[in-house]
């Protein structure tokens, strides 16, 4: 059925149902059914022209279609869509009298159907647009993916010291393949910061470690101060081989915390594709604030 009706629609409207009903009553009897208001029908069919005759039943449905205008928009939708919905379902197209133009009515429903053809060929169209756009991006997304995971395997060969630049270049890549905003390292008075990212309005300092040893508490502790004096920032460390027993045990308890834990457990199964980095963030948001665990398990129920 139309969703937008054009003056084109209104005139083809007007001229079709003005010209199926021969008689006066019957059309009357049709605008109640579909809902134009009584006191407005009753006043419209009392009208007169300037000899004091009846308005013809095209000028009543002129002037219904003024008082619609000024009318509940939802309403006049309603009633021109049941005008339509007459109009197209109407088969016996079968004049009662010799001078019954129900050719007119004909013509006009024969116009509409093609209309809302072309408005549902037009709209599937559309739809059909979307669904490709979006499948071309989920296809560029694996596509992305798929250099970030050659880049991946092709880094665990490297040295340990050149481990940790490549993960700097791997993480920059996997956040451009999942539009997430992302700063490339930087130094600032003698502090590097290996990267940040902008997520759900906050932005997250990024600490990424790819050495053969596990992250220490020191190190964490440094992290934290590193994010602290920031203003209103949070900060994400991963390190690839995990953390000792210290660092969970040194966790700090009791006051505001501004730091996610990951290791190289949650970045492997975003880059193979298990779970998106989004949702790896939110499943460690969610433990953080709920459950007040900074570091989150590997497994993320999907809902």
């Amino acid at each position: 059925m139309l969703d937008v009706f054009t003056e084109q629609h209104e005139v083809l409207i007007k001229d079709g149902i003005a010209n199926l009903y021969w008689y006066r009553g019957d059309l009357q009897k049709a605008w109640l059914r579909i809902g134009v208001p009584e006191p407005a029908s009753t006043n419209i069919w009392k009208l007169t022209d300037e000899n004091n005759h009846a308005l013809s039943k095209r000028k009543c449905m002129d002037k219904l279609y003024e008082l619609l205008r000024s009318a509940d928009f939802n309403l006049r939708l309603k009633i021109s869509r049941e005008f339509v919905r007459i109009l197209i379902e109407h088969r016996n197209f079968v004049p009662q009298d010799p001078k019954h133009r129900i050719d007119i009515a004909e013509r006009a429903a024969l116009k509409l159907r093609e209309l809302i053809a072309a408005q549902e060929s037009e709209c599937e169209r559309q739809r059909r647009g979307r669904q490709q756009s979006a499948n071309e991006k989920q296809i560029s997304y694996e596509q992305q993916l798929t250099a970030v995971r050659g880049s991946f395997e092709g880094a665990m060969a490297l040295p340990p010291q050149q481990k940790g630049y490549a993960l700097e270049k791997i993480f920059t890549q996997l956040m451009l393949a999942s539009k997430i905003p992302v700063e490339a390292p930087f130094s600032l008075k003698g502090e590097q910061i290996d990267g940040a990212i902008k997520y759900d309005s906050h932005y997250y300092i990024v600490e990424l470690k790819w050495q053969a040893g596990k992250m220490e508490p020191k190190d964490i502790g440094a992290f934290y101060f590193k994010v602290e004096g920031r203003m209103g920032a949070r900060g994400i460390a991963i390190a690839m081989a995990g953390y000792t027993d210290g660092v969970m045990e040194t966790l700090p308890r009791g006051k505001e915390l501004t730091v996610l834990l990951l290791d190289g457990n949650h970045l492997a199964n975003v880059i193979y594709g298990h779970y998106t980095f989004q949702q790896l963030l939110e499943h460690a948001i969610s433990n953080a604030s709920l459950k007040g665990q900074l570091y989150c398990s590997h497994r993320i129920e999907q809902r």
